[in-house]
């Protein structure tokens, strides 16, 4: 007898991450020690499909059990079908119905033979990846920070927090590099802080042949040549910096520099450039002058560019 099967309530948390997610990293995450049994089906499909097909539950069971309907290959589809059917040479009309319905058969108690070999090593997957998933969670440990220092040979100065941030990523820079956009929203997130990027050509130096002296027109150098070249330059800026007590930090050798230019030295393509900017909010931009020592002084605090 058929059980009837309703959506389970992981149904629901699947349907709200909106993208496709693997099935070992969404039950890994999501479930709570419910039994589930996992159905391999329509694999044909994954193309177009989401690895999690459906979850089921069986509306009158009182064990709980989920199914869940994964678009994997079973060991039915790997197998050639001569293990699991007879050959049968051509058949009339009449018999063409029978053996349509045999097969159908066949292959149905094939696959409920396989199926828990199938769950079996489907478990195993899961561990795998939550065993991955408590690496993962220990990157962010100073303890484990300070051993990656020594061996990378990290700036031991550099904050704690905002490395642990970074670290984390490295299991995803495979994914991350060369992407602009997900290297700014990471960063967003690393400093707290809205990055503005823009783009613009490399240029040439003007002063590439000012060492030589031997200069042969049409073999050494050009009356003229553009200075604009393909390639490009990204321009990170971190917008409206509130942080002004440590606003040293921001600068060439300051230590959120140093962390942005650690990150873009390994996801930026290599043949691009980078620059890193910041801009403060614009109330804290105006010159005044008032009786407190050493502000806005002349020659102490404040000089006058030409």
């Amino acid at each position: 007898m058929n059980k009837r099967l309703i959506d389970s309530e992981l149904k629901g948390l699947l349907k709200s991450l909106n993208f496709d997610v693997k099935a070992e990293s969404f039950f890994s995450y999501f479930s709570n020690g419910e039994k589930i049994q996992y159905k391999f089906q329509n694999f044909f499909h994954r193309g177009y499909s989401n690895d999690v097909i459906d979850i089921k539950i069986a509306e009158d069971d009182n064990l709980k059990v989920h199914y869940a309907y994964l678009s994997r290959l079973n060991f039915y589809d790997i197998f050639p079908e001569i293990f699991f059917h007879n050959q049968v040479g051509s058949a009339g009309f009449k018999n063409m119905v029978a053996n349509y319905k045999r097969r159908k058969e066949e292959e149905k108690q094939a696959r409920k033979f396989f199926q828990p070999i199938e769950n079996e090593l489907f478990n195993i997957s899961l561990d795998v990846e939550k065993h991955e998933q408590d690496v993962i969670s220990t990157l962010g440990e100073e303890e484990f920070l300070l051993i990656l220092n020594k061996i990378w040979d990290i700036d031991r100065s550099l904050p704690v927090e905002e490395m642990a941030k970074v670290i984390k990523f490295l299991p995803f820079m495979h994914k991350i590099s060369g992407d602009v956009n997900a290297i700014t929203y990471i960063l967003e997130h690393v400093f707290n802080i809205k990055i503005n990027v823009t783009e613009e050509p490399v240029i040439l130096k003007s002063d590439v042949y000012k060492e030589k002296t031997d200069l042969l027109l049409g073999n050494s150098f050009a009356l003229e040549a553009p200075k604009t070249t393909f390639l490009k330059k990204y321009i990170f800026t971190l917008i409206d910096v509130r942080n002004l007590n440590n606003i040293q930090e921001y600068f060439s050798e300051g230590k959120v520099n140093k962390i942005l230019s650690l990150f873009l030295n390994y996801t930026m393509p290599f043949e691009s450039e980078f620059e890193i900017r910041f801009s403060i909010p614009e109330e804290e931009e105006l010159f005044v002058l008032d009786d407190e020592p050493h502000t806005g002084r002349i020659g102490i605090s404040t000089t006058l560019v030409a």
